[in-house]
């Protein structure tokens, strides 16, 4: 679950417009959402992250961000089930690692079979590990509105969390998928 948060920090960094000049990409969390994707035997799950800090700036004409910096409560992780939601904090130690973050080092382009496309790179922190993450994004502008869209795939055992067994049988297995798409404005 921490590397779903911390897949849906660095999409929501990469959601930044930009101007000639500096411009900030304010996320409105209502039209936005951030989704981890969880795989289990007996079935498979997702986390809603309910509430986030995003600090995103760029060049608001390539809509490329300069800048990224999101921050989040694992409480504010949602799998829609109580118990579940219980045992994943217990799991992420939130007693002493209550949240995540992800900051942005850079935006690059890179061709991908003769298509052109833009990926971010930057730290993910989870269960007090550091990690470096690099994933595709999309930037879409229709005034006034700008969205930016990516996914990230992040492995657990990467932040010291140990594989999910119950009854020696069930697994939820260590990768996990965040899906965000941030739709908000420039300023």
């Amino acid at each position: 679950m921490n590397k779903i948060f911390s897949a849906a920090a660095g999409l929501l960094l990469f959601l930044q417009p930009a101007t000639s000049a500096a411009a900030t990409f304010v996320v409105d969390q209502k039209l936005s959402h951030i989704t981890v994707y969880a795989k289990a035997t007996g079935g498979d799950f997702k986390g809603y992250l309910g509430k986030y800090s995003a600090t995103i700036t760029g060049d608001a004409t390539t809509l490329k961000p300069s800048s990224a910096s999101v921050t989040w409560k694992f409480a504010d992780l949602d799998t829609r089930k109580k118990k579940r939601n219980a045992k994943m904090l217990s799991w992420l130690d939130t007693g002493k690692h209550p949240g995540g973050s992800f900051k942005l080092s850079r935006v690059f382009d890179k061709k991908v079979v003769g298509k052109t496309q833009t990926y971010a790179l930057g730290n993910i922190t989870i269960h007090g590990v550091s990690k470096q993450i690099v994933f595709p994004i999309t930037t879409t502008k229709k005034s006034p509105a700008l969205t930016i869209t990516g996914q990230a795939v992040i492995d657990t055992t990467d932040f010291k969390l140990p594989i999910i067994r119950m009854a020696l049988v069930a697994t939820v297995k260590p990768k996990l998928t965040i899906d965000f798409n941030l739709t908000g404005t420039i300023k």
